[in-house]
């Protein structure tokens, strides 16, 4: 068997092959906030731990292998461990780390770990480090990590989201330069500068289609279709069977109704299922279903949106659903091959408003689709792709007290405290 001195020696001198496909990429636009914590502790600054959660598929392994590449071209003392492969061969993190410090006596070491919720106790072994002030640590690990935490780790770490693409992170991996305005302009109805977007998103209009199909992931980029789908369906099946576990203790059969109920999630009916119907339409209790969901929000999969109103009524009505990747759910669709466009955009709404504030969707026949609060200020948005009136809108307005109304549809056009903007080039925007 190999021995932890071994594996870390072969380790090191494999790291510049293992991520040498790192280095013709272009980097996510995480890649420069990361590069500042680096920089800053090798220029004397103070050891720190950041936390990156995020869903399979999002990048976090490249990102830390471009991560490798930019600390070794200023100090080697680097090394990059995977929680998973450590695991593998019998080892803890903990002895790996210890064993590196003693065999390599770095000065001031960057830690780069991958996948920690793979690790025994790793909140713990991260805890016992970062209160050492030894290294820079910067780990990745499923979305649901901080969940597994402790509140102790959880206060000194520095947690750093690693989302979905959006539109315009995908063009820039692709190899186009896109000036992000970002949605500011947007909720302040600065005209002047959406108009811009309008020009500058208008040459990559086409490519917004598929964007939402296949692009909301690094994962598939240089795939085509039939491939894309299958690698994200792969994706969803490691989700479901080894990410699922890591929340709590599912069996077998109920990991196998996680799948359906996600497909059942992703048909255009699927988020006006009420936990009951889901309940009885996949043959298992609806505290299950309800597990199976938080398990879902808590893995970065599912964004969770709750009816506007009360916590009476935010307990009686279930809440929308939407998949942070648009392109999950064009894979999970694609087995029926039907991949419709309409709640692909609005899944891409949903990831883009998600940060934004305290976002809510309006319950009842003709309500808003999203209802957002943000700097004290209420915002109804109505999604549709040829959308072109206010009505619903307005109506939302009167009944949520809202102060502006925005349409991500068909058109462009500002008017006091309506706004309406094509939806490509509301993607355009960020």
């Amino acid at each position: 068997m190999v021995g932890i001195t071994d594996y870390l020696l072969k380790l090191s001198a494999e790291l510049p092959s293992r991520f040498d496909y790192t280095r013709m990429l272009r980097k996510r636009f995480l890649f420069e906030k990361l590069t500042g914590f680096v920089d800053a502790y090798i220029d004397g600054g103070d050891p720190r731990t950041v936390l990156l959660p995020g869903l399979r598929g999002t990048g976090k392994t490249t990102l830390l292998g471009q991560l490798y590449f930019h600390t070794l071209s200023q100090t080697s003392d680097v090394i990059y461990i995977s929680a998973d492969e450590v695991r593998l061969l019998g080892f803890s993190l903990h002895e790996v780390i210890e064993r590196y410090f003693d065999v390599f006596r770095p000065k001031r070491p960057v830690l780069l770990l991958d996948e920690v919720q793979y690790a025994e106790n790793w909140d713990l072994t991260l805890k016992v480090l970062h209160d050492r002030k030894k290294a820079l640590i910067i780990a990745t690990g499923s979305s649901a990590l901080k969940l597994r935490e402790s509140p102790d780790l959880a206060r000194r770490a520095i947690h750093v989201d690693v989302k979905p693409l959006s539109f315009v992170e995908y063009l820039h991996l692709r190899g186009n330069d896109v000036e992000r305005i970002g949605l500011d302009a947007l909720f302040e109805f600065r005209v002047d500068e959406l108009e811009r977007t309008l020009s500058l998103g208008a040459r990559y209009a086409g490519e917004a289609e598929n964007y939402l199909k296949l692009g909301s992931l690094p994962l598939t980029l240089e795939m085509d279709e039939r491939l894309a789908y299958d690698a994200l369906f792969s994706l969803l099946e490691r989700i479901v069977y080894r990410d699922l576990p890591e929340f709590r203790n599912f069996d077998s059969s109920t990991l196998d109704s996680a799948l359906r109920l996600l497909t059942l999630l992703a048909t255009p009916k699927g988020e006006r299922f009420s936990y009951e119907k889901l309940s009885k339409t996949l043959g298992i209790s609806k505290s299950t279903v309800i597990e199976l969901v938080r398990a879902f929000v808590a893995s970065g999969l599912l964004i969770e949106i709750p009816p506007i109103g009360g916590i009476s009524k935010k307990i009686r009505r279930s809440p929308k659903l939407k998949f942070s990747a648009p392109s999950l759910r064009a894979s999970l669709l694609s087995k029926f091959e039907v991949v419709e466009l309409a709640p692909l955009l609005e899944d891409a709404v949903a990831l883009y408003l998600s940060g934004e504030g305290v976002l809510e969707y309006e319950p009842g026949k003709g309500g808003a689709d999203f209802v957002l609060t943000r700097g004290g200020k209420r915002y109804v948005i109505e999604v549709g792709l040829g959308k072109s009136d206010y009505a619903q809108v307005k109506r939302s307005m009167e009944r949520t007290g809202a102060d502006f109304g925005i349409v991500i549809g068909k058109e462009f056009e500002a008017r006091d405290n309506l706004l309406m903007i094509p939806w490509w080039a509301f993607l355009s925007l960020v």
